[in-house]
């Protein structure tokens, strides 16, 4: 989702432009939460990044779009999109007409379970419409559009999950490492958590690709890098070595080469994109 929506939903900072409504009792463990955010209007293009929980985006309108670019390739989405994986140097662009997004968040192993996804499909594509998702699960966007309120919304996806899930199937344990990563902030290796969860290595790997689509390595840099990152844009503190060291990076090298794979920029560089995001992003 933009990163912009992600520091928010990580920090629980909310308000009347931006708030979060608890799914109910009978889908709480497959949706995390419903997120509604007022887009700003002076600034139309954000970075996409991912925590490990797949998300569905919902624009204002059944007729809006986004631009979405990578590193050398630009699409257009309309309506709805899905994102999931590593998402690296991906940005998006919102059209003039919408003021608001949509967003559902949810629990990665129950997502792919529930749109019958193997947990691989976003590895080469983690921003795709959603068009195509909805139309082999019998998911109608149509039908979402034409909800005329939030909680009208929530509760038409609600009940489509509640229709369509058939069941968990994540092992205990995988919860568990993954409830261990979120806590320490990604600040360990995959080492050190397999010592400390008690879990055997391929076992692991196996069970994140089969259920996140991640490798356990690529699930806890992307937590390390989310609380780095909110340190950074939050503190307007460029002290890279205090923000690597406090994140759990080996030092400023290690925390400056993540920063740019996931952002395309030096941290200096993102900071006044922040500032001026139309001008910079038009010049890289």
């Amino acid at each position: 989702m933009p990163i912009n929506y992600l520091k928010k939903i990580q920090l629980g900072e909310f308000n009347e432009d931006g708030y979060r409504i608890s799914p109910s009792k009978e889908v709480e463990s497959i949706i995390e939460g419903f997120y509604v955010f007022s887009r700003d209007p002076e600034n139309n293009t954000h970075l996409i990044f991912n925590d490990g929980f797949p998300v569905l985006v919902f624009l204002q309108s059944r007729e809006d779009t986004v631009v979405v670019t990578g590193e050398g390739d630009a699409f257009e989405i309309k309506a709805a999109w899905a994102s999931a994986g590593s998402i690296k140097n991906v940005y998006v662009k919102y059209n003039n007409h919408t003021d608001q997004v949509f967003i559902v968040r949810f629990y990665p192993s129950a997502f792919y379970q529930l749109f019958g996804l193997n947990a691989q499909y976003f590895r080469y594509h983690p921003v795709t419409s959603f068009e195509y998702i909805a139309k082999n699960n019998n998911f109608s966007i149509e039908e979402f559009f034409e909800c005329n309120s939030v909680e009208e919304k929530a509760a038409f996806v609600g009940s489509y999950v509640q229709c369509s899930f058939t069941g968990i199937d994540t092992p205990g344990i995988l919860d568990k490492t993954l409830d261990y990563i979120h806590k320490i902030k990604g600040k360990s290796t995959v080492r050190n958590v397999i010592n400390d969860v008690g879990v055997n290595y391929k076992w692991l790997e196996r069970s994140f690709a089969q259920h996140i689509g991640l490798l356990p390595k690529e699930y806890i840099q992307l937590q390390r890098f989310i609380h780095a990152y909110l340190d950074l844009v939050g503190l307007g503190d460029v002290d890279l070595m205090r923000i690597a060291i406090s994140n759990g990076y080996y030092d400023a090298n290690h925390f400056l080469k993540d920063f740019k794979a996931y952002t395309g920029k030096t941290p200096l560089e993102y900071l006044k994109f922040l500032v001026q995001p139309e001008e910079q992003h038009q010049t890289n």
